[in-house]
């Protein structure tokens, strides 16, 4: 075999190591990234199956065994964090080889390391986080954990340095601790674990969801049960009964309380009239009566507590345990032998809340410190019970004012005769009052119609008297037979007599339009379609308009809302408003165009609309608007703004009252210089 041929041989087979190399490497990855994404789909597959918030501790079990697959040798613990804002806490869910489980809650602010961690972490959803704690921190730290509850880890005493590394997840984290520093590789393995968690976070916060809301629905149903039989009591008696379904219903939400009660809490006196509930081996006592809130510091506490309307926490242990009992025992207070006192049981506690309402308080005890939820609980039945003891002080009050009521009887028909008597006086005072508005009103009413009459009338007073002296010139001057001066005369007392016509029918249009607005419609409300009406009017307006000036133009605009079913109303007197509105209108836009504005284009608008219980028809247009200080009187009658014999200023007073008597009304909205808007307001049935 030649050279070449030899050469080209080991060229090839470099090429096919190198390939063969090169798949090794990516099956060698591949394989890495099938293990990697088995254990999230592990870890996956647990967050499918939770079923109560605290199966987060399942995750972190499952976060640990899956990252010791992955050469986390120097692994310590896995931690999921979730916040709680409203309370300043956050639930820490931890699993370790050497504890397992656990579940701790921690304030925001009793360590500064841990504050400064929830600061950090919530800066936003995809924060890191990593500090190191180590050496005389580190001893401080392991003492703190331990006070906090959870447990100790030995190792610590072991070791100089602990590291944590978190990634933040909506309203928490997930993160581990370590004996020593982790490699970028493993940093981002933890990251890949985290964005698995999301799945495991999402699930956690709708199972703590509906279990919040399964929950309150029980303490609803309970807090429902005292509301109704409270208002099922009919006499002061009922209240035992209504106090021990508030007893009922707490044993119900399994607060651990042995005892809970209720105080009505007397100021004067210092006492409390009491109703207790006790769980005992034998079962459930219940007793009454009457105590000193002076007897032990527990009672004194509660009464200055009940004084300043603040929730009382107090713990009963050791001697002040044997004494509270005693005391309650000397004053006659009945309790079961179990829990008379616990002499010799120094280590014993038993923990006392009592939530405020302003006639007392309802207690309860616990051999535990009571924790928020029993808190809160406590607190809303107080409030419902409040309402218990006002229906019960109700009643007491309605027993009273019977009682009193008969005695009042005989009183009463004694008084009867004198109010009867007394009615008559005012029904007679009465009579006398409307008759002095009615001719206060008729005065006023003649007093408007004599000023608005008079001036047409003496144009055609004066005009008659000049026209009667130029009647008698001119027979003078045809007995002298100078006719042309005759006839220039007659033609000054025809001129006279135009004028006289002319200011007649002013007084007439005046009274006519008096006689209308004195009238009363006797026509019947029948469905109407409001939209077909104002179109009518506002065509009938303008063609009559130009019918009068040929030289008048206007945009007309229209908008009527189509939804507007037929409404019950007088059709011809809603028309008379409509058509007395669009005739302003036009009237306000023909002036405006005669002071020769450059580029104005009149326009009147009217549209309808459809608001919640009325129906609005609104007439605007953009001539020079009311002046303010007259928008008060314009509804006042014989009020215009019109010159002297263009306007009676009556038709908006008898629009006013059309749109009253259809139980609506008429509201105006008005620009000086742009325009004015008319809105009437009618009910929709």
């Amino acid at each position: 075999m030649d050279k070449p041929t030899i050469k080209s041989l080991q060229q090839l087979n470099i090429k096919l190591e190198k390939k063969l190399t090169s798949q090794a490497s990516s099956l060698k990855r591949l394989k890495w990234d099938l293990k990697i994404e088995t254990s999230l789909e592990r870890m996956r597959t647990v967050a499918m199956n939770m079923r109560k918030q605290d199966d987060s501790s399942v995750i972190c079990e499952t976060l640990f065994t899956e990252l010791r697959k992955f050469d986390f040798s120097a692994l310590r613990n896995t931690q999921i964090i979730i916040n709680n804002d409203d309370h300043a806490t956050f639930l820490n869910y931890d699993y370790s080889d050497y504890a397992g489980a656990s579940k701790t809650r921690v304030h925001f602010a009793s360590h500064a390391k841990t504050k400064d961690f929830i600061t950090r972490i919530k800066e936003r959803d995809d924060a890191f986080v990593e500090f190191v704690i180590g050496g005389d921190e580190l001893e401080d730290w392991r003492n703190w954990r331990i006070k906090n509850g959870e447990p100790d880890d030995a190792k610590i005493a072991d070791i100089d340095t602990l590291y944590y590394y978190f990634y933040s997840i909506g309203r928490g984290a997930i993160g581990i601790s370590t004996f020593k520093p982790i490699s970028a590789k493993e940093l981002t393995i933890l990251k890949r674990f985290r964005n698995a968690f999301g799945l495991a976070y999402r699930r956690f916060m709708d199972v703590r969801l509906a279990e919040e809301q399964a929950r309150d629905a029980q303490i609803e149903l309970g807090l429902e049960r005292v509301r109704t039989r409270a208002m099922a009591m009919q006499k002061s008696d009922d209240l035992g009964g209504a106090i021990a379904i508030v007893f009922e219903e707490l044993d119900k939400l399994k607060l651990d309380i042995f005892r809970c009660g209720i105080g009505i809490i007397n100021r004067k006196q210092r006492t409390s009239d009491l109703w207790t509930t006790t769980k005992s081996d034998n079962g459930v006592m219940q007793v009454s009566g009457d105590e000193s809130m002076d007897i032990h510091p527990l009672l004194q506490g509660v009464y200055q507590a009940w004084l300043k309307q603040e929730d009382f926490n107090y713990v009963l242990q050791g001697a002040d345990l044997n004494n509270y009992y005693k005391a309650l025992t000397a004053v006659n207070f009945k309790l079961p032998a179990s829990q008379s006192w616990v002499s010799g049981h120094e280590e014993v506690k038993q923990y006392h809340f009592n939530a405020i309402f302003p006639a007392g308080g309802l207690f309860a005890f616990r051999e535990s410190p009571f924790p928020d939820e029993a808190k809160n609980i406590l607190r809303r039945f107080a409030h419902v019970f409040n309402l218990t003891y006002t229906r019960f002080n109700d009643l007491k009050l309605a027993e009273r004012q019977a009682e009193q009521a008969g005695l009042d009887l005989i009183q009463l028909h004694a008084e009867k005769k004198r109010a009867e008597e007394a009615l008559k006086e005012l029904k007679a005072t009465q009579t006398q009052l409307i008759q002095a508005e009615k001719m206060a009103s008729l005065g006023e009413l003649t007093a408007g119609i004599a000023h608005e009459i008079q001036n047409p009338l003496n144009f055609v007073n004066n005009f008659s008297e000049v026209s009667t002296e130029l009647i008698e010139e001119m027979n003078a001057e045809i007995k002298k037979g100078d006719m042309q001066e005759a006839t220039v005369i007659a033609s000054d007392i025809r001129l006279n007599l135009e004028k006289i016509t002319h200011h007649g029918k002013r007084a007439d249009a005046i009274v006519k339009s008096m006689l209308q607005h004195s009238r009363r419609s006797a026509g019947i409300k029948e469905p109407t379609n409001i939209n077909l009406l104002a179109d009518e009017y506002l065509r009938l307006a303008y063609h009559g308009l130009r019918a009068k000036e040929m030289s008048f133009n206007a945009t007309l605009k229209t908008d009527f809302d189509e939804t507007i079913a037929p409404v019950d109303v007088i059709s011809q007197d809603l028309g008379r408003v409509i058509l007395n509105l669009i005739t302003n209108a036009f009237y306000a836009v023909s002036e405006k165009m005669k002071t020769g504005i450059e580029n104005y284009e009149p326009t009147v608008s009217v549209s309808t609309k459809k608001s919640e219980g009325f129906i609005e028809i609104r007439v605007a247009d953009n001539g020079d608007g009311i002046p303010p200080h007259v928008l008060d009187k314009i509804f006042q009658p014989f009020f215009t703004t019109k010159p002297t014999g263009q306007g009676t200023g009556l038709g908006l007073s008898l629009s006013y009252d059309i749109v009253k008597a259809h139980g609506g009304q008429i509201l105006v909205e008005s620009k000086p210089g742009e325009g004015t808007g008319f809105v009437v307001q009618l009910p929709s049935q």
